[in-house]
C-alpha cells in the first residue's frame, strides 16, 4: 500500500471519531436538557456509529479510484474494529453481549459502504 493511500485511511478513520463525537456530544446534551428516554440514547448512538462510518467511507472513497464501495466497506471495519478493541480493554465483560457485537459490526460496515457507493459515481480528485 502506497503511504499517501495509508494516510489517507488514518485522516478517515480520525474523521470518522470526530464525527462520533461531535453526535455523542450533541446526544449528550440533549439528555441533560431533557429526560430522553433509553430508546432515543439508543438510537442517537446507532446514529453515530452508521453516520460517522457513512462520513469516512465517503471522503476516503472520494480519493480513491474504482471499487470505491470496498473503501468504504474499509473504513467501517477499521472503526469497527478500533471501537471493538477499547471496548475490549475498558470493559473486559464485551463478550457476554456477543448480540450486540454483529449487528454493531453490520452497521459500521454497512454504513462505510453506503458511503462508498455514493462516491461510485463521481470522478477522483
Amino acid at each position: 500500500m502506497k503511504k499517501e493511500t495509508v494516510l489517507q485511511v488514518v485522516k478517515g478513520v480520525i474523521l470518522a471519531y470526530a464525527v462520533s463525537a461531535v453526535v455523542l456530544l450533541v446526544l449528550a446534551f440533549l439528555l441533560f436538557q431533557w429526560d430522553v428516554s433509553e430508546g432515543v440514547v439508543r438510537g442517537g448512538i446507532v446514529f453515530a456509529y452508521v453516520f460517522s462510518c457513512f462520513v469516512s467511507g465517503m471522503v476516503v472513497s472520494r480519493c480513491r479510484s474504482g471499487r470505491k464501495y470496498l473503501w468504504g466497506i474499509l473504513m467501517g471495519a477499521l472503526y469497527y474494529l478500533i471501537l471493538l478493541v477499547t471496548s475490549m480493554i475498558c470493559n473486559r465483560t464485551v463478550f457476554t453481549s456477543i448480540p450486540g457485537i454483529l449487528p454493531a459490526l453490520f452497521l459500521c460496515v454497512s454504513g462505510g459502504m453506503l458511503g462508498g457507493m455514493l462516491q461510485a459515481g463521481r470522478r477522483s480528485s
